[in-house]
This record gives structure tokens, C-alpha cells and sequence, in this order.
């Protein structure tokens, strides 16, 4: 009886991932619906195409009903976007929003920042409204499946006061976790644990059971800054055409030996200054266009599969890796020993590139998402 429990503790001990104590948790959810030519008829009854602005008034008729009915029900952080761009939710103790060409980025601080906007050009034809719902608030991750709920009674209200079809607007969940790997180096003794159950059983253990109709992927980025201890010992040539090849085989090289020390088959290594984004995909097709690449993952799929990107003429500011989850993953629930294998990798390359961990960081951010039709 001795063995067996001893061996049971050490099982579920390796499930837990202990995280720096001042790590940081984000909750959101965006509703997504198609804008169609139904859509505008159910929201303003058509539009005038020789106006400047033709869809002025559609934007700002259709956000007016959105905001009137989450205020209802208590949501208090909400935007409408509606600007083709891809939407990025990042903690921030300042409140902004931020564009680029193809990314909007809200900083936020869950604990004090609340607002309602609208994020649109009159002029232009959006492919889809997106409602982006923040999570408010201390302990996001013991009451994300409340929030959840909520946002979901919400979007269901949305689209019967316009008029939408059951099952026509796509409500995706994202959690993020984000640490420096390196905190307990730099001082920072304390930690806390978490588990990393796949979202859809949390919330039943929580008492807000979703449809069982829906995706489910889980995957880490670190995101480790170009320091100038990287291009030590690697040998540019700064008059070549692509001066960086070594440098990037060097990382390469070392992000390699870290994935298979650790036994993760499932990796991406950004190097090309463009930004990733992860996506159910069960074709897996990975796309890069403009400042963006787009990275399709199907956890049903445990098969080895490895993506590299790095252009040798370009000297990047960040490198990212990309850790995906598969089923195989999931044990007894979680993830636990899927992160843990992540953060040692990340640790295990630190130490081939003789990474300064006392004063430099590289942040890790452990992603969830869930996507369902509402």
C-alpha cells in the first residue's frame, strides 16, 4: 500500500505546474458573426451605397442594441470591432487599444478597467462583427466558467433581438496564463499551482456545463527577445546577402535538442517577425500573410510534426516558440504534464545558449481556447 500510494503522489505531482506567484491571468471571449446582406437587412434595412459612410449607420444601430443588452446583463468590459483586423487581449495595468495593419491589441487590466466601444470605419465593409467580451475582477480562472455563462446568455439574447438563426454566431473562449519562466531566479520565491484541464471540464466542475458540440486546443509561446548574448559565438557575416543563416541554424539547432530532450513532437520556431496565431485546423495548413502567420493544429492528430520559419537576411527582435498539445496530451483531465514539459524545454534551451536568467526574461504564456456555435 506504501508503493502504490507513493507512486500515485509522484503521478499526480508531475500533473501540477507550479507558476511564479505574480503570473497573470486574462479571460476573454469574441462572438463572431458573419456581416451578410441578411444581417444588415435585420439590423437597418439596407444601406446607401452612394454615401461616404454607408454603413454608418448599421455599425453604430447594431452596437446600440448590442451594448443595451449586455449592460443587462452585467457585463461591463465589452467592444464592438468591426474592422477586419485580428483581435489580441494582453494584461496591461494601463487601458489601451492599439492597431496595426492587421491586429488590434487591448491592454487591459482586469481588476480596474471597464469600458464600451466601438471599433469601426463607416466606409468600409467588414467580413465579420466581432463582440469582445473582457473578464472583470479578481480570480478569473475559479469564476471563468460563470463568465462564461454569462457571456453566453448574452450572445443568445443578441441574436434573437436581431433576428439571426440558432447556431449562427461562433463564440470563442481564450484563456491565457503568463509567467517569466526565470521569476524564481530574479527573486521571486513564492508559487502557485494549477492544473490545466481542458476548459469545457472545468467549467463542469464549476457547475456550467457547455455543449459537448464543440473544439478544443491548448498550447504555450515563449517569447524570448534577440539578446545580444544570442549572436555571441555565431558567425555573421554582415556584408553576405543573408548574414543571420548561422545565427537561426545555431537557434534552430538548440530549439531542436530542447523539443526532443523533453519528448514534445508537436513544435513551431518563429523567426521571421511576423505574428502567430493559433487555430483549430484539421487540415493543419499554416499560412503567412503580411504581419501574420496563422498556424492550424488538430489535437486528434499525435502524429511529429515540426514547423521553422526564419529569414536569414532578417535579424528578428523576438523569437517565439510554439509548444501545441494533442490529445495524448490530455491526462487524467489536464494538461499539467504538457506545461511542465513546456517551460523545461524552454529551460533546457536557455541553458545550450547560456541565457543571463537572472536579469532576462522570457515569458511564457499558456493559451486555452474553446470554440462553440451559439
Amino acid at each position: 500500500m506504501r508503493r502504490t500510494s507513493s507512486i500515485l503522489k509522484k503521478h499526480r505531482s508531475g500533473e501540477r505546474v507550479y507558476v511564479p506567484s505574480d503570473s497573470r491571468d486574462n479571460q476573454y471571449i469574441l462572438a463572431e458573426i458573419p456581416l451578410t446582406d441578411n444581417l444588415i437587412d435585420l439590423v437597418c434595412g439596407g444601406i446607401d451605397k452612394t454615401a461616404d459612410k454607408p454603413y454608418q449607420k448599421f455599425y453604430q444601430s447594431l452596437s446600440h442594441k448590442v451594448f443595451d443588452i449586455v449592460e443587462e446583463h452585467g457585463l461591463s468590459h465589452v467592444n464592438f470591432v468591426a474592422n477586419n483586423r485580428l483581435v489580441r487581449v494582453r494584461y496591461s495595468g494601463e487601458q489601451q487599444v492599439l492597431h496595426t495593419e492587421q491586429q488590434s491589441f487591448f491592454f487591459y487590466c482586469p481588476e480596474h478597467n471597464s469600458t464600451f466601444k466601438g471599433y469601426f470605419d463607416g466606409a468600409v465593409r467588414a467580413r465579420k462583427v466581432k463582440i469582445l467580451f473582457l473578464a472583470t475582477g479578481q480570480e478569473l480562472r475559479v469564476n471563468s466558467g460563470k463568465f462564461h455563462f454569462k457571456v453566453s446568455q448574452a450572445i443568445k439574447d443578441i441574436s434573437k433581438k436581431i433576428g439571426l438563426a440558432e447556431n449562427e454566431i461562433k463564440l470563442r473562449d481564450h484563456q491565457h496564463l503568463t509567467f517569466d519562466v526565470f521569476a524564481k531566479e530574479k527573486g521571486d520565491t513564492n508559487s502557485i499551482s494549477h492544473t490545466f484541464r481542458e476548459i469545457a471540464d472545468r467549467y463542469e466542475s464549476q457547475n456550467q456545463s457547455i455543449s459537448k458540440d464543440h473544439t478544443s486546443i491548448t498550447y504555450v509561446v515563449a517569447s524570448i527577445p534577440m539578446a545580444r548574448r544570442l549572436l555571441k559565438g555565431a558567425d555573421i557575416d554582415y556584408l553576405s546577402d543573408e548574414p543571420f543563416s548561422k545565427l537561426y541554424q545555431k537557434i534552430e539547432s538548440a530549439f531542436n535538442n530542447s523539443c526532443n530532450a523533453n519528448q514534445i513532437n508537436q513544435a513551431a520556431m518563429i523567426a521571421n517577425g511576423v505574428s502567430p496565431f493559433v487555430r483549430y485546423d484539421e487540415d493543419e495548413t499554416t499560412n503567412v500573410a503580411g504581419e501574420l502567420i496563422s498556424i492550424g493544429v488538430n489535437p486528434n492528430n499525435a502524429e511529429r510534426r515540426f514547423c521553422v520559419h526564419w529569414e536569414a537576411d532578417r535579424l528578428v527582435d523576438t523569437l517565439r516558440f510554439v509548444f501545441f498539445a494533442d490529445k495524448s496530451d490530455e491526462t487524467h483531465h489536464n494538461y499539467g504534464k504538457f506545461v511542465n514539459q513546456a517551460i523545461t524545454a524552454v529551460r533546457a534551451f536557455s541553458d545550450e545558449v547560456n541565457w543571463k536568467k537572472e536579469s532576462d526574461d522570457i515569458i511564457v504564456r499558456v493559451h486555452q481556447h474553446i470554440m462553440l456555435n451559439v
